[in-house]
């Protein structure tokens, strides 16, 4: 399975992974991102991607290839080029857009996404349409550490602000009035802006921990005993949801969120609001949508999630 190198797509392309494990067959996945979580895929061998010179190789070393393009990639597009030029049907290509309009590929048959459901669903009934596999699941079978406690902090909330592109960020201000709101309610917001933590010093200065981590590993470890996520359309909201974190996903377009918004566990997806113009040409909605989603907008969201959480009431009995 060679999927995009980031980690929201190394977590759920896992699912497909998962399915070929469960269904009998051995698995190699590539992605550079979820090295130092090998060990939370202990039957799903995580590899980084081959140099070029390993193409030969590579091309002689499995019967199935699962490759999701990413046409910046040159050993992923000879890949394909090659694999598709001497064994056709044993290279299947996947492409995950959130519209079908968008879709101009020559191998789209190999899959066919359906934009309205989660890349989780989609690769679970490609295992199931195209794959003919007899055991399902939507699981890409993430196995914590056995010493560790789920949620075991009820009200820590991991805050991400920020993502791999600034223009999917939501404004910093925002995210501070946010933390600033909830720690007033009584919960313990935590911001972790990841790489970007230059420039997050005067946010540690209000009173909220900042914390950084050497590994994903050790930050999976803390999501994990988290009980929130609350967040840009990023990697950690999808590794959130997968560990049993209800999230809220802040994004710019409800038809990417339809498809990418993280979905193995209960979660709110905030928008600006559909009747806001987004004519060809124009596009006020995707042009201006960090001004569009209000702080209170997210508040509501998340409190509806809370709502529907099975810890809501212990927290509420805590405070």
């Amino acid at each position: 399975m060679f999927c995009h190198n980031g980690l929201g797509d190394g977590i759920v392309s896992l699912v497909l992974s998962n399915n070929l494990h469960l269904n009998g067959w051995g698995v190699d996945t590539y992605n550079k991102s979820l090295g130092t979580m090998q060990g939370w895929f202990p039957h799903l061998p995580i590899l980084s991607y081959p140099p070029l010179p390993e193409l030969e190789r590579i091309l002689s070393a499995y019967d199935w290839y699962f490759v999701v393009p990413h046409k910046e990639d040159p050993f992923v597009s000879q890949l394909i080029v090659e694999g598709k030029k001497r064994f056709p049907e044993r290279i299947k290509l996947i492409y995950l857009y959130p519209s079908k309009h968008m879709i101009n590929e020559p191998y789209y048959a190999d899959c066919l996404v359906e934009p309205r459901l989660p890349v989780a669903e989609n690769l679970r009934l490609f295992c199931d349409k195209i794959l003919h596999l007899p055991k399902l699941t939507r699981s890409n079978g993430i196995t914590p550490p056995s010493e560790l406690v789920p949620r075991a902090y009820q009200q820590r909330i991991v805050i991400h602000p920020t993502s791999a592109r600034s223009t999917r960020s939501w404004h910093k201000l925002k995210f501070v009035k946010l933390a600033l709101h909830l720690r007033k309610e009584g919960y313990e917001p935590v911001l972790i802006p990841g790489q970007e933590h230059r420039g997050w010093e005067d946010v540690a200065r209000l009173g909220f921990a900042v914390p950084t981590f050497k590994t994903l590993d050790l930050l999976a470890r803390f999501i994990y005993e988290s009980s929130y996520l609350i967040g840009n359309d990023s990697g950690l909201g999808h590794l959130a949801s997968c560990l049993g974190l209800p999230t809220v996903t802040i994004c710019r377009r409800k038809t990417q969120a339809r498809l990418w918004a993280p979905s193995f566990t209960r979660g709110s997806v905030v928008a600006p609001y559909s009747w806001i113009p987004n004519i060809g040409g124009f596009r006020l909605r995707d042009r201006e949508w960090k001004r569009f989603i209000t702080v209170g907008m997210v508040q509501r969201a998340f409190k509806k999630l809370v709502a529907l959480s099975p810890i809501s009431t212990a927290l509420r009995s805590d405070q």
